[in-house]
């Protein structure tokens, strides 16, 4: 054997002892150990659960916008998610951008130590853990690595633009006007936007972004469709999850009565 076939060995077992490959995956992204690790993926298709679930799906697939309000539970935040994935493994979109505010708890994901992934991932976390079990952990990872799958921190969205893209602008009730405004400024040729969020469920003081999007939409001739899962009976999370939203909303309307 050469010396030069040896090094290569060498290295090759090298990157393999640290967990890399060489070689590319599904979608030109690393094969890594910790993808063998996590084979199983739920791979089941999506069925709606009703008839708002079965428009809404229809909406994503036949518009370039999409606005999704109502109830928590409704699965606003798990559709698109799964659609996402779909169309990243069947390669029709080069990649998904998740935009989720920090409002609420922290004004900043910036105060969180690590990379810039490590501090979004704990907000991004409602969507990729629908993606994680949709594609697999180590798929994910890799996919994030490689730039597939960003989650974007809003004060950088100025001067983006997003061409073939899947965007899902989750909790947009705690987006703020100026926000909001940017961010579906930034959609480009061929790419889809699904914008959620419950305004009920607000943590923002002021005039929510949301609000906003939905108002100055009548204005305009924009492709897109609005979804509201309008009642707790869409609610599909579990039977206590519908019990706690119908006891706060009765509760809500006592005190404002």
């Amino acid at each position: 054997m050469s010396r030069r076939n040896r090094k290569d060995r060498r290295n090759a077992r090298r990157n393999r002892d640290a967990g890399e490959f060489s070689m590319k995956g599904r979608n030109n992204t690393r094969n890594t150990r910790e993808q063998k690790t996590y084979e199983t993926r739920d791979t089941s298709p999506l069925v709606p659960l009703n008839q708002v679930q079965s428009e809404y799906i229809n909406a994503i697939y036949e518009r370039p916008v999409v606005i999704c309000t109502g109830v928590w539970g409704s699965a606003k935040t798990f559709i698109p998610s799964v659609i996402a994935c779909d169309l990243l493994l069947s390669k029709q979109i080069d990649g998904v951008v998740i935009a989720r505010p920090a409002e609420g708890k922290a004004k900043s994901v910036g105060f969180f130590k690590g990379t810039k992934e490590e501090k979004l991932e704990g907000w991004a976390a409602p969507i990729l853990d629908t993606f994680k079990k949709r594609l697999g952990h180590g798929a994910v990872k890799a996919m994030i690595e490689d730039g597939k799958i960003e989650m974007l921190a809003l004060e950088q969205v100025k001067g983006r633009s997003w061409d073939n893209k899947f965007i899902i602008v989750d909790e947009a009730e705690d987006l703020d006007a100026d926000t909001a405004k940017s961010l579906v400024g930034r959609q480009g040729v061929n790419s889809t936007m699904v914008i959620t969020g419950d305004i009920n469920q607000k943590d923002l003081k002021a005039y929510s972004g949301l609000e906003l999007l939905l108002e100055v939409a009548k204005f305009g001739d924009v492709d897109m469709d609005i979804i509201d899962f309008d009642s707790w009976d869409y609610c599909v999370r579990s039977d206590e999850a519908k019990a706690w939203g119908m006891a706060f909303e009765a509760y809500e309307e006592s005190k404002n009565g």
